[in-house]
């Protein structure tokens, strides 16, 4: 947690100098000024929020482990205006307090949600498999996680994960590309993170990597399948193991019902988006992981799944 609490400290220490900028601003500007200023923070935050917030590029451009802090840019701008506003004598004394008690709780909830509370209650398992079963049911996304790294020789457990990917109700994707730099450091392999569209599931041309993926059936004409499991606006993670051909994903979803699936051009229509992580060498090079599937469903089926109740 160091990575984060450092991460932590230096954001607030950013909002602090953009309040400052934004009072010091309001003090010595006219006004014309001071409004045209607000309109561009105004236009960058749009651009911010449709372009680089929540997306792919964000770990490019930031390629920590504490990303998901450092990649919140919102309470820097509020921070800002809220300088502004606190210097203006068009509002009164007691709203403008008000103003400042909101933005700064808002503000500090914002940054340290990642870190607050706990992660899922993981249950032992007996068995070394290669790839883990998920064993609660906010934790597909940090099993996964576990088993990307075990099939690149780094030794790695879902209960470990789900604490290093902040794994809570569920598990952003920046908390996954968290825990993966995290046990990848000092190793071979790095971590990088890609936006997957519809086409890009279809096209046959996908390799081994952590699919986190959006679902909306309704959009696609289906209804909620049980074979499936999938329901409507429902985000889950599997293993994209091998494409075979243009339409045809053969996955491992680590839920203890589906293990091994085939996914055909039916159910990859139902899905709205998708960020894959994959791990690749650290020296540039174009390695590619070599593993037996066959091994892989072997393996698994001789150690089952814990059943979740």
């Amino acid at each position: 947690m160091v990575d984060l609490y450092l991460s932590l400290g230096v954001m607030l220490a950013l909002s602090g100098l953009a309040l400052c900028a934004g009072a010091a601003l309001q003090n010595h500007a006219g006004r014309v000024v001071v409004v045209s200023v607000e309109v561009l923070v105004c236009l960058a935050t749009v651009a911010y929020m449709n372009f680089v917030w929540d997306r792919p590029s964000l770990s490019r451009l930031l390629p920590f482990s504490s990303t998901i802090i450092l990649g919140n840019w919102l309470p820097i701008v509020g921070s800002f205006l809220l300088g502004v506003f606190l210097k203006t004598n068009r509002i009164t004394s007691w709203r403008r307090i008000l103003l400042g008690i909101c933005m700064v709780a808002t503000s500090g909830y914002s940054l340290a949600k990642p870190m607050l509370g706990k992660p899922p209650a993981c249950v032992p398992v007996m068995f070394d498999r290669i790839l883990d079963f998920q064993t609660t049911d906010q934790t597909c996304s940090a099993a996964c996680a576990a088993s990307l790294l075990r099939l690149h020789g780094v030794s790695a457990n879902e209960k470990e994960l789900a604490n290093l990917c902040l794994t809570r109700h569920g598990t952003h994707w920046l908390g996954v590309y968290r825990g993966l730099k995290l046990k990848t450091a000092g190793t071979n392999w790095d971590v990088v993170a890609e936006e997957v569209s519809q086409e890009d599931l279809l096209s046959g041309k996908l390799g081994l990597g952590i699919l986190a993926l959006s679902f909306h059936v309704a959009e696609s004409g289906l209804t909620c399948d049980p074979e499936w499991g999938f329901e409507s606006a429902v985000g889950h993670s599997v293993l994209i193991l091998k494409s075979h051909h243009p339409g045809v994903l053969e996955v491992f979803d680590p839920a203890p019902d589906y293990g091994f699936e085939i996914w055909n051009e039916e159910l990859l229509a139902s899905v709205r988006n998708g960020i894959m992580l994959r791990l690749v060498p650290r020296d540039g090079t174009q390695a590619v992981v070599q593993f037996d599937l066959n091994a892989l469903k072997l393996d698994s089926s001789a150690y089952p799944p814990i059943v979740r109740r």
